[in-house]
């Protein structure tokens, strides 16, 4: 018989997820759902076990739950499957995710090279937070990532990057990307937060490391907060120590709904992403639309790279509106179903205005390379019926 972890493998996205590594395990009191640990600490039989769990002997014992818990322990291996990856940490939040992941393997006097069209938060945790301990950052357009092989020094550590990227879905060649930094010897990490495992698998495709807000989709009901980093053992390892340095580590109870969640998971992307396409479809024939950002319309320049490493398209669309902020207010406050919101990944439909949410505070050039401007609108569909969603932005939009 096969170890429970080849059992896994084989089994379909789905499925991993309702029933994660425990899939025919007996548990206790013969529950359907795992309990929840809330417990803090826990105790030893004997001075001896003690003794034994200090010297490194029970790796899978449960000592304190900064350090590890049994419900969190479980919603990690569970996403750790659904990745195909050795081994997950979860954290408190996605932006806690990608602080331990870039300090497990940068120190001073190393660099971070990134996309220039990322989440704005990762973009202040380069410059404004890693900067401060002498890590140092630089942003290239995705058109240089073939040329990383030129770009990158002796102390370039890692590459950053989204495959789609927050807000307007750029597209990225995972198979390019893992290539170029295998050439240079650079760790590459992706925030797979708009994909999900169910859409897009980066270390199928040779990628080292994924990272996850997994207060969007994975929790999917805009009821908590938290991240996830997925890889190798050793390098989950790394960052699960500097996770519990800095007391990252993820709440029982956030890690119980992030599990109730993730059972979901398959049907609410699914679900999105159709309203996605069926939305884009929409929007790219509005007048007071100059342009729609969705991989899945065949005009999109990644269409074809999104179609060749992704089983959908997402469930974000972008737009740029005719006009600027005054339009976009006006489409704002005409929104009756569609909620004013900066985040995605819930079953509700959240509209955003980077300008004031992902990408406050930018500058022109950063906001010129991130391809935001005050046309940007960001909407985040969610499982309503599509035709619901359809009639309110296109009432809005006749506002303008």
């Amino acid at each position: 018989m096969g170890s429970q972890e080849d059992q896994t493998s084989r089994l379909a996205q789905a499925t991993v997820a309702v029933h994660g590594r425990k899939l025919g395990d007996e548990s206790q009191f013969g529950a359907v759902v795992p309990p929840v640990f809330h417990s803090s600490t826990y105790r030893f039989s004997s001075f001896d076990q003690m003794r034994r769990y200090s010297r490194g002997e029970m790796p899978d014992a449960f000592f304190y739950s900064r350090y590890a818990n049994p419900t969190v322990s479980e919603v990690e291996r569970t996403i750790a499957d659904l990745e195909h990856a050795e081994d997950c940490v979860v954290t408190s939040s996605g932006s806690a995710a990608t602080f331990c992941a870039l300090a497990a393997l940068c120190q001073s006097g190393d660099e971070v090279i990134a996309c220039d069209s990322i989440y704005g938060g990762s973009t202040k945790i380069l410059t404004k937070l890693l900067a401060k301990w002498g890590i140092s950052s630089r942003f290239i357009a995705l058109e240089q990532i073939t040329d990383l092989s030129k770009i990158a020094s002796d102390k370039t550590r890692a590459f950053w990057f989204e495959t789609p990227a927050n807000p307007i879905n750029r597209i990225v060649d995972l198979s390019a990307v893992a290539a170029a930094c295998r050439s240079v010897g650079v760790h590459s990490l992706i925030d797979n937060t708009f994909a999900t495992p169910v859409l897009q698998q980066p270390l199928r495709f040779g990628i080292d490391a994924v990272m996850h807000s997994a207060t969007k989709y994975l929790g999917g009901h805009s009821d908590l907060t938290a991240g996830a980093i997925a890889g190798s053992r050793e390098f989950i390892g790394r960052v699960r120590e500097i996770s519990i340095l800095v007391g990252t580590t993820l709440d029982p109870a956030a890690a119980y709904l992030l599990s109730r969640g993730i059972k979901t998971l398959e049907l609410r992307v699914r679900a999105s992403s159709n309203n996605a396409l069926r939305l884009a479809q929409v929007l790219s024939i509005q007048p007071n639309v100059a342009r729609v950002y969705y991989p899945g319309l065949e005009d999109d320049p990644g269409h074809q790279t999104a179609a060749r490493q992704m089983s959908g398209f997402g469930g974000v669309v972008a737009i740029d509106l005719v006009g600027g902020e005054a339009e976009a207010e006006i489409l704002f406050d005409a929104f009756k179903l569609v909620s004013t919101a900066p985040s995605l990944g819930g079953v509700e439909t959240l509209v955003s205005y980077p300008l004031y949410s992902s990408h406050t505070g930018f500058t022109d050039e950063q906001l010129k390379a991130a391809g935001v401007s005050a046309s940007t609108v960001r909407f985040a569909l969610g499982i309503e019926a599509a035709e619901d969603i359809i009639a309110d932005v296109e009432q809005a939009l006749s506002r303008i």
